[in-house]
């Protein structure tokens, strides 16, 4: 049975409407039903949020694996305009502004709690300290996965003019090494320590923190997108190229239909797509709602 909660996730509350749950078998499911069944309060963004979540998905439905307690686990229900939703020249990016969003949050949070990332280069220049997004949809850290975000369209009922589109968030709070669920993964206390002796913050407080941080970029990103979604994109494009960990590196492609490509990945193009050079020289463009992209090792 699914308990709501209250009280927790106080700083997230003054953000948006919150749904805290106990147990849910998915968040983006039960975000998806509050839309179809007309339920959705539209003043104001809304997200659902939950201990432990029991089927959750990832990309290529592979299974999203969580700790109770110490997983960050969200849906976030974001209205916009359906032409923009489903304009192709445009509607890469809001995957892309999902990710940045994720990305502030969580820099926000980490200095917020008196937290500093910790250095895993091993004094190798070409690694970079930092999180960044590896295209289209996992938050990593120095190529290690610390979360993943699942991008779900919902038709709001009697609105032929705005859709919801759900971000499904999953991120590694406070795991230790034999909990995470693969070789490639990392969780945020392995890649960040308090700093001049201070307390840690406790991981429910780490994730009310990083909801609320999240909601505020996703309000502000949507509405420079909303207004200008050309311009706004141009803006973005540049971050993406900047922070963005697929490019210069060799990728395995999943596409939909069962095929895979390998190849280098190029270039991020200017309908957030990923151009990717295959052994021959051929370059092949790979949209964000075709395909998964993995490392080679993957």
């Amino acid at each position: 049975m699914t308990t709501e909660l209250n009280g927790d996730y106080r700083r997230a509350r003054e953000k948006a409407h919150v749904i805290s749950l106990d147990t849910v078998t998915s968040t983006n499911d039960y975000a998806a039903q509050l839309v179809a069944d007309g339920r959705l309060d539209r003043n104001g963004m809304t997200i659902v949020l939950a201990r432990e979540q029991t089927q959750g998905r990832g990309r290529l439905d592979r299974t999203w694996v969580s700790v109770p307690g110490k997983s960050f686990i969200a849906s976030v229900i974001c209205i916009v305009n359906a032409d923009t939703a489903k304009d192709p020249q445009v509607n890469g990016w809001l995957q892309m502004i999902a990710g940045m969003s994720v990305i502030d949050a969580l820099r926000e949070t980490v200095m917020s709690a008196n937290m500093d990332w910790l250095d895993h280069t091993m004094g190798n220049p070409s690694m970079r300290s930092e999180l960044q997004l590896k295209w289209p949809n996992d938050i990593v850290y120095q190529g290690m996965k610390l979360g993943g975000i699942l991008a779900q369209l919902v038709q709001i009922p009697g609105d032929e003019n705005s859709v919801a589109i759900i971000f499904g968030v999953g991120l590694n709070l406070d795991l230790a090494p034999d909990q995470l669920p693969t070789a490639q993964s990392t969780s945020l206390q392995l890649i960040a320590s308090c700093v001049n002796g201070a307390a840690c913050v406790p991981a429910d407080q780490l994730a009310d923190m990083i909801a609320a941080g999240l909601v505020n970029a996703l309000s502000k990103r949507l509405w420079y997108f909303g207004e200008n979604p050309a311009g706004y994109a141009q803006n973005l494009h540049r971050r993406i190229a900047e922070e963005c960990w697929t490019l210069g590196k060799p990728v395995l492609v999943h596409r939909t239909d069962g095929t895979t490509l390998t190849g280098e990945a190029v270039a991020i193009n200017e309908d957030a797509s990923l151009s990717v050079r295959d052994d021959s020289g051929q370059v092949h463009v790979v949209r964000t709602g075709d395909v998964g992209v993995l490392p080679v090792e993957d």
